[in-house]
């Protein structure tokens, strides 16, 4: 058995208001970037951390008969996969939720501090109210129940293989990272980077138009988008549908035009943005 989560920003609406949808993880200092898109140098790569043998070599057989040039990495404990994500790039995570030497969801949270763009499945016995929220927040795409429909967990990695090799997001000429807003939506890799303490520029385009968003040791200091500039700006992007993110370092500090610290700033553009304010 499977239940879709419903955490992740698309056109046809969350079941979540935006407000509600702010994350809350713990607090991290450290920043990395990994990329997470596949281009056409390298094979798509999943890691699947359970501490069932059996069902490591399931799943992994189950997702090669869908995609027969994946490369699959097996985790049976975090530090394994820890290890294994210190030294590969993966594009889809499957984890287990509830690990004898530790907690899968724990393990989640640190990977989205810097990598918020990741495909991640998760799985377990069961679920507590507490953790179906904490997964709803961390983007999951989906928990499957023990015991496990190994087939639709494959269908769901082949579904997202097809989309991270097809355009969905890529790296462009330079290398540079871009993904969709649409997994994880831009409020949540805005806070993701906030919580990071990254001090970074984000440039968006959409059919909407183009803008940037940047960002000084976590605290959003400026936002442009044509002519318009601050928190005005910064909300105008935040109500675009769809677009792309690209991620630059800052090499210089802009001027501030945004005081409002970023969880007060963030809560009040999602609210603006539920209840169709608009600021002024």
């Amino acid at each position: 058995m499977f239940s879709p989560i419903s955490a992740v920003s698309r056109n046809n609406a969350p079941s979540q208001c935006l407000a509600t949808r702010l994350l809350n993880p713990r607090r991290r200092t450290k920043t990395q970037n990994p990329k997470y898109i596949v281009t056409t140098a390298e094979k798509f790569s999943v890691l699947i951390l359970d501490d069932s043998e059996t069902l490591l070599k399931s799943i992994g057989h189950a997702v090669r008969t869908l995609l027969p040039d994946v490369v699959i990495h097996t985790a049976p404990t975090i530090a394994d996969a820890q290890q294994i994500i210190a030294e590969t790039r993966i594009h889809f995570y499957i984890l287990e939720t509830n690990l004898p030497g530790g907690s899968g969801i724990d393990f989640l949270c640190d990977l989205r501090t810097f990598a918020p763009e990741a495909r991640v499945a998760m799985m377990s016995e069961q679920l507590t109210p507490e953790q179906e929220e904490q997964l709803q927040k961390l983007g999951v795409l989906q928990h499957f129940t023990k015991p496990l429909e190994v087939a639709a967990l494959a269908q769901l990695v082949q579904t997202h293989h097809g989309y991270m090799t097809s355009g969905t997001g890529q790296l462009d000429a330079k290398g540079e990272f871009a993904v969709s807003l649409t997994c994880p939506s831009a409020l949540d890799i805005i806070q993701l980077k906030c919580l990071a303490s990254a001090t970074i520029m984000l440039q968006i385009s959409s059919g909407h138009g183009a803008g940037r968003i940047y960002f000084n040791h976590g605290e959003i200091i400026h936002a442009e988008t044509g002519s318009v500039r601050g928190e005005r700006a910064f909300e105008n992007i935040l109500r675009w549908k769809g677009g792309r993110i690209k991620e630059f370092p800052l090499d210089a500090i802009p001027e501030r035009s945004i005081t409002t610290d970023w969880q007060g700033l963030l809560l009040k553009i999602a609210q603006n943005i539920d209840e169709n304010v608009v600021t002024v």
